[in-house]
């Protein structure tokens, strides 16, 4: 059966670091937190500073229940990372493309492209399929917006991860050394360190209408 692809592109710009935008993507237990309307579950099969093979409990748009897919990540490029998902037997396969447009140190723009490949035959599906994934691009940008604010403002105070701030944490720093340098620049460091058992069972919500509670572990 001759197949084609359903495309759609959609695009935003962030005022945060280029890395910032990628470690949000990276971030792998967010999921099932800031996401959990969507996603239920999500367990890391492998992963390395290049990419990351998960499986995802999930719903899809216009999906009223859950299904399980699998998703690899990979960093092509410090500018551009691809994204496959397969479902249903490998019937549904999405590909997406996420280019990260460095505009200046503080702002980034992301241009996210989906291609769902198709029978031939549910080419007339274009629009509706364009709408659908600007939509869902729309709506999972404002969801993330919240936690890459915090993430961005503790770190200019210099947060560190599983270490907190130092002047925070010792009373001997000088809290002035971070207020005189706050430009400092974020980098991202793959994998992202994890706090949950994401590796071996799984990220899971106990608290489906909390948008503050619900890890497991």
């Amino acid at each position: 059966m001759m197949k084609t692809y359903l495309k759609s592109t959609s695009e935003a710009v962030a005022p945060f670091p280029k890395d910032l935008l990628l470690w949000n993507y990276w971030d792998h237990e967010h999921v099932v937190g800031t996401h959990f309307e969507h996603y239920k579950k999500v367990k890391i099969i492998r992963e390395n500073e290049k990419e990351c093979l998960s499986e995802r409990t999930a719903k899809l748009p216009l999906v009223p229940f859950y299904i399980t897919e699998q998703t690899l990540a990979k960093l092509e490029s410090p500018n551009k990372m691809l994204v496959y998902h397969s479902t249903l037997f490998n019937l549904v396969k999405v590909k997406q493309v996420f280019d990260f447009e460095e505009i200046d140190k503080n702002n980034c723009r992301v241009t996210r492209s989906d291609f769902l490949e198709i029978p031939y035959f549910l080419k007339f599906l274009q629009k509706l399929f364009d709408i659908i994934m600007k939509k869902w691009f729309v709506a999972v940008w404002a969801e993330d917006m919240p936690m890459r604010e915090r993430r961005y403002k503790v770190w200019k105070l210099g947060f560190k991860d599983f270490k907190g701030i130092d002047y925070v944490n010792d009373e001997k720093v000088n809290s002035n050394s971070y207020q005189r340098h706050p430009e400092r620049d974020y980098k991202l460091e793959l994998p992202v360190p994890k706090i949950t058992n994401i590796k071996k069972e799984g990220s899971f919500r106990l608290f489906k209408k909390s948008k503050h509670l619900g890890y497991s572990k």
